[in-house]
């Protein structure tokens, strides 16, 4: 029975001999299967307050809509939100009520921009038409933009509209009238994001080849950066002048087999695969055949790259899972970005580091807007609308997934690492299932010594912990690191496949043993090789194998149940003649206290034929000049026979009966074609390896 610790963030780092207590590592990813309510968990294991949440809308009474495509804010506080498939601008007020600004005859509305006197702009797919909504709901269409799409809105200082569009990547600018010229033409079928820059400067992102461009307030584009992904999705423009830009991809398509479709002809035709045939169609797949969609590997489907005012990019997140559908910055320069499924919040802390700072209950999170303290979110699937503050929550709660030791263990301390000031406290709750279910025991306990607060959870092969994060003076409190000290009732190992070298099992010396054994508690095995003559029931010790003596930072340990093979050799001269029944035990009764130690022995024992006699040998004469040979060979039996003349074998005859395999076998070995057998030795070999010759009988 082996003490452990297992750990969720590493503690400490090398392995230590197996009766010590070990430090196991969990992938920081499984962070996030956790519970979190206003904690963050960031890539590199860290547990902190998190920005406060809280939801800004109340359902409509006729149901929300399923996607949110844009949002933006106005001064006293209301949200507008852009939706689809019904092509509604809603509006959100300060206490949360929502109700219909405007409905158009499109079914997405794809953009929103608000205007000073309070109207707002929303273009609307297709169609690409732009319409002026007043405060009281009243709208008309503003501008014909003749494109097909438009992805984004912008303004410049001068009151000039700036719209991104699709299906011919244009980015337009429209007049105060709604008239649209074209100020740069891309070499992208679409252009879906906008940003202005403090100093005029134009960002656009493009879909189809992922480039970014800067242009000028004359129209000159130039490309500042070109993406593996197809789609620059949402610009943030820092007040530096860098960019942060949100880039995706779509999902990998579903790996389907090779269809087939079979028509039965209308006509007595019998079967045809031409379409439009009259008949009764049959359809499957073909079994066997590869996907006709190839397997490109680890697919990305996102990533966030900031690109710096000098043009330098760097990469900040990547994803082969979620796909960024906005970014912002909150007001300290830090980016902000939504994806899905579900709907998730992150925070870049670092180019090396970001934070999961809120799992909602929608699909995803499709837009993010900036207000003066405060990110603004909209989610899809259903719609819905959140405040993330720029304050971190007063207090948070984290659960982790279930720890599991692999069996029945009596847990022993907690230790954890904290930062920062406020209060961190834990609780556990123990259980034998892998999902926390009404058998598992109740939360217990108010952990709050760090070095190891002592675990009053009664066994349980699983643990859960819960950890209390309270804001106090100075920095939030920040968790790097827990780990649960735990010690497993012992478990016997196990040994298998134990089989013997020559594969033949009878053997005149030493004979070489093999198996495959393992301890689920990755304790220390000894293998005890034990024999008993066919017959008899008593079980002696022929050879033992103890384990090793650890190194300094090595184990013996058997991989926690992974079976490793072993070998020994059985010298059988001391042991007398016959059938021997062999079998293999473990035992781990090294790493436990006296008495406490388990072992199991192999399923079925081998026989294995102990034999140094050799065989006899009694050639004769027989008609024709044959020559009739006799061996036996009692213990292992006869294996072969051998015509040897000159000093070389020149024949191997098979025996009578076709295989040689049991005690007593004769062969038939016709005269020589040259009439004389004289010089020849017939060499009989048991199954042992032990030989016997004898010459062939004079005529």
């Amino acid at each position: 029975m082996t003490g452990r610790l297992i750990a969720l963030v590493v503690l400490a780092a090398g392995t230590v001999a197996a009766e010590q207590p070990r430090v196991a590592s969990v992938p920081i990813a499984g962070l996030r299967e956790g519970e979190s309510q206003s904690v963050a968990v960031t890539s590199r294991g860290r547990i902190e307050l998190a920005p406060a949440v809280s939801r800004l809308s109340r359902p409509l009474a006729s149901g929300d809509p399923a996607q949110v495509l844009a949002v933006a804010t106005d001064a006293s506080g209301r949200v507008f939100l852009a939706t689809g498939p019904d092509g509604q601008v809603l509006r959100v007020a300060s206490g949360g009520e929502t109700s219909v600004l405007y409905r158009a005859s499109e079914p997405l509305v794809t953009a929103l921009l608000l205007l000073s006197g309070g109207d707002v702009l929303a273009a609307t797919a297709p169609g690409g038409k732009i319409y002026r909504i007043t405060p009281t709901g009243q709208g008309r269409v503003w501008s014909e933009t003749e494109e097909r799409y438009v992805w984004a809105l912008a303004r410049r200082p001068d009151d000039t509209v700036l719209a991104a569009t699709g299906e011919r990547g244009r980015l337009l600018a429209i007049d105060r009238a709604g008239k649209a010229t074209v100020l740069f033409d891309a070499d992208e079928t679409h252009l879906v994001s906008l940003a202005l820059a403090q100093d005029g400067t134009i960002w656009a992102g493009g879909s189809g080849r992922g480039l970014v461009y800067r242009v000028d307030a004359a129209g000159h584009g130039t490309v500042v950066y070109d993406d593996e992904l197809p789609e620059a999705k949402s610009i943030a423009v820092g007040a530096g002048g860098d960019l942060v830009v949100a880039f995706d991809a779509a999902p990998a398509p579903d790996k389907r087999p090779p269809a087939l479709r079979l028509r039965v002809g209308g006509a007595g035709e019998g079967v045809s695969d031409l379409e439009g045939q009259s008949g009764t169609a049959i359809q499957g797949v073909i079994e066997g055949l590869s996907s006709s969609v190839s397997d490109e590997g680890e697919r990305l489907r996102g990533k966030l790259v900031r690109i710096a005012a000098d043009g330098t990019d760097e990469e900040l997140w990547r994803s082969q899972d979620e796909a960024p559908f906005a970014t912002a910055l909150d007001r300290e320069g830090r980016a902000i970005f939504a994806t899905g499924e579900p709907a998730r919040l992150w925070r870049v802390e670092s180019p090396h580091e970001v934070s999961l700072l809120a799992t909602l209950k929608e699909a995803q999170a499709t837009a993010i807007v900036r207000e003066s303290r405060d990110l603004v979110v909209a989610t899809s699937n259903p719609a819905g609308l959140y405040r993330l503050s720029s304050q971190p929550a007063d207090a948070g709660m984290y659960t982790s997934p279930p720890l599991d030791a692999g069996g029945t263990a009596r847990w022993g301390t907690l230790a954890w690492r904290a930062e920062g000031g406020g209060r961190v406290e834990f609780a556990t709750r123990t259980g034998n299932s892998a999902d926390p279910d009404g058998t598992w025991s109740p939360w217990k306990g108010s952990l709050t010594n760090a070095q190891g607060s002592a675990v009053s959870s009664p066994e349980g092969r699983f643990l859960q912990w819960r950890a209390r994060l309270v804001g106090g003076p100075g920095d939030p409190p920040r968790v790097t690191g827990i780990g649960a000290s735990y010690a497993t009732r012992n478990r016997p190992p196990g040994v298998r496949d134990l089989r013997i070298d020559p594969a033949s099992g009878a053997v005149s010396g030493k004979a070489t043993l093999k198996w495959s054994a393992a301890d689920p508690d990755g304790d220390p095995i000894t293998v005890e090789v034990e024999v008993r003559k066919a017959g008899e029931s008593t079980w002696t010790s022929a050879v033992r194998t103890d384990p090793p003596a650890a190194k300094a930072g090595e184990t013996t340990s058997t991989s926690d149940g992974f079976y490793k093979d072993g070998r020994a050799t059985w010298d059988t001269v001391t042991w007398d003649e016959g059938v021997y029944e062999v079998r293999a035990m473990a035992l781990d009764e090294a790493a436990n206290p006296p008495g406490g130690g388990l072992s199991s022995t192999a399923d079925l024992p081998i026989v294995v034929r102990v034999d140094r006699t050799p065989p006899e040998v009694r050639p004769k004469r027989g008609p024709g000049g044959a020559i009739d040979v006799e061996a036996t060979d009692e213990v292992s039996g006869v294996a072969r026979l051998e015509i040897v003349q000159d000093g070389k074998v020149i024949a191997t005859p098979r025996p009578t009966d076709g295989v040689a395999d049991g005690s007593r076998e004769t062969f038939l070995v016709p005269a020589p074609a040259s009439g004389k057998a004289e010089g020849r030795t017939f060499r009989a070999t048991d199954a042992a390896g032990n030989t016997a010759e004898a010459q062939a009988p004079e005529p």
